[in-house]
């Protein structure tokens, strides 16, 4: 069943107020009144779509790691190669890097990883040929991954997407 506009509009509204206030102030300083009227909304609306500020992140997350599984999902089907779809991967990473530095820089990283994490097993487990069974050898990946994105992003992207792509891939296969 699929959100009415307003309930659509209000989410979005929250999650743009948020990321601006992140961006001029600590995450732990931003309250829910803060957000509400950087939105230009009302308290109740907030609490009618979200539990917290946190959960304002990880739908915004979740909203960026669908879109990229729906993208990963379209180039397993016409067979991509592994190199192409761990690019993807990291050319999600770098085109959200100023949102994933903000939740960095508010030791905010454990959002990010829910987010990725939730939506990313199944994927890899296309991407790389693992059993469901061999749950450690996909958190492996996922760790791995999610790390090197992570130091990337921390370290100003001082590689290409390419270098970090060849990084991930020479790690995964040699």
């Amino acid at each position: 069943m699929k959100e009415n506009i307003q309930v659509t509009r209000s989410k979005e509204w929250i999650s743009k107020a948020l990321i601006t206030l992140i961006k001029k102030d600590a995450f732990r300083k931003i309250s829910v009144e803060d957000i509400a009227k950087e939105a230009g909304v009302t308290r109740p609306t907030f609490y009618r779509n979200f539990k917290s500020k946190e959960d304002v992140l990880i739908e915004h997350g979740r909203k960026i790691y669908n879109k990229l599984m729906v993208e990963l999902e379209n180039d397993i089907k016409t067979k991509s190669d592994t190199y192409s779809l761990i690019k993807k991967i990291v050319m999600v990473f770098d085109e959200y890097a100023e949102l994933f530095r903000l939740l960095l820089d508010n030791n905010l990283d454990y959002l990010i990883m829910n987010s990725f994490e939730i939506e990313i097993s199944n994927i890899l487990m296309k991407i790389l040929g693992v059993e469901k069974d061999d749950k450690y050898k996909i958190k492996f990946y996922e760790g791995a991954l999610f790390s090197i994105a992570v130091e990337w992003i921390k370290s100003s992207q001082k590689e290409s997407v390419d270098e970090v792509t060849s990084i991930i891939y020479n790690l995964i296969y040699n």
